[in-house]
């Protein structure tokens, strides 16, 4: 499936859910999704692997579930840098509102791994 695509399809989903009122959810879901990014979009190794600026895809495939103070979430979120593209894979808590990372790990187009957090 082609990026404009799935751009498309993303928007074509998600604007009725912050307009009906799922927003809410949805958007306290995407928390760990941006902390993720902010994390590994400034990591020297991914920066040296991908090549800057590293960006991260908006969408994500995986879940993310969140009640009341606590969660947890397991997602892929595509990344591009300047020289190749890559993968971030996250596994990430949610105790009293405050996420925590188990796994933050880049995997590039050339295979190469980056463990940002977690060794596994």
């Amino acid at each position: 499936m082609s990026p404009t695509v799935k751009w498309v399809l993303g928007a074509l989903v998600g604007l009725p859910l912050m307009c009906c009122g799922c927003g809410g959810m949805w958007f306290r879901g995407m928390f760990p999704h941006e902390e993720a990014l902010a994390r590994v979009t400034n990591h020297p190794g991914v920066i040296k692997s991908l090549g800057a600026p590293v960006s991260g895809a908006f969408f994500f495939s995986g879940s993310v579930s969140s009640r009341d103070d606590d969660g947890h979430a397991e997602m892929k979120i595509d990344l591009s840098g300047s020289k190749q593209d890559g993968v971030l894979e996250v596994k990430a808590v949610q105790t009293s509102k405050v996420w925590g990372f188990s796994r933050l790990r880049v995997t590039a187009r050339d295979g190469k791994v980056i463990n940002v957090v977690g060794g596994y």
